[in-house]
């Protein structure tokens, strides 16, 4: 009898320490195998970055339109502006202005003077004005002296109108000499009256 109980209790254990297995490997397998129907934790795909921006083209910028170049404008024709009309001449009594020498002589009295600077004068308010001066002698020696004589009076009364500032291209001289008497040389009056200048004016 007591071996009976003392087989039973093993029996017992045996089958206790077997439910334990048969449930510990039941157990086991059902979390494999709930392990094994459980899909895989899906692993987390990349998250994707953006691609940055694409950097845009550089826009092209036309280029400036050219300026087209300035239109001549033809400059207006001149207005042609009339010349003033010339100045009249002053009027002068020349032949009052005649200058005398004394006798073998081309020297300038005093008054031989005042006659050529008022005929500077004029010639100087009158620029246009061109003279010439003719020299003379009387009848007393001969004939090519005389014409010497006669051009140096006339070149007397050029250097002096010089002097005042007349051109010598607006001044001619000529010498007669004795060959044109302004009155007959009768005497030494009438021959003083020879030995002079003349002016002419000129065109």
């Amino acid at each position: 009898m007591q071996r009976k109980s003392l087989v039973g209790l093993v029996v017992l254990i045996a089958v206790v320490a077997m439910a334990f297995i048969g449930s510990g490997c039941s157990k086991k397998q059902v979390v494999k195998e709930e392990a094994a129907g459980k899909p895989f934790a899906a692993v987390p795909a990349p998250v994707a970055v953006p691609a940055p921006a694409p950097v845009p083209a550089p826009v092209a910028v036309p280029a400036p339109a050219p300026v087209p170049a300035p239109v001549a404008v033809p400059a207006p024709a001149p207005v042609p502006v009339p010349a003033p009309a010339p100045k009249a001449e002053e009027p002068i009594d020349l032949a009052s202005l005649r200058i005398f020498f004394a006798f073998d002589d081309h020297g300038l009295s005093t008054k031989a003077r005042e006659n050529l600077e008022k005929l500077g004068g004029w010639m100087n308010r009158n620029p246009q004005s061109k003279i010439q001066i003719e020299g003379h002698t009387c009848d007393i020696g001969t004939a090519e002296y005389n014409l010497a004589l006669a051009e140096r009076r006339a070149n007397k009364a050029k250097m002096y109108l010089e002097r005042l500032r007349i051109s010598p291209n607006r001044v001619v001289t000529i010498s007669y000499g004795e060959e044109r008497p302004r009155i007959p040389n009768r005497d030494e009056s009438s021959r003083s009256q020879n030995r002079r200048d003349e002016f002419l004016k000129m065109k």
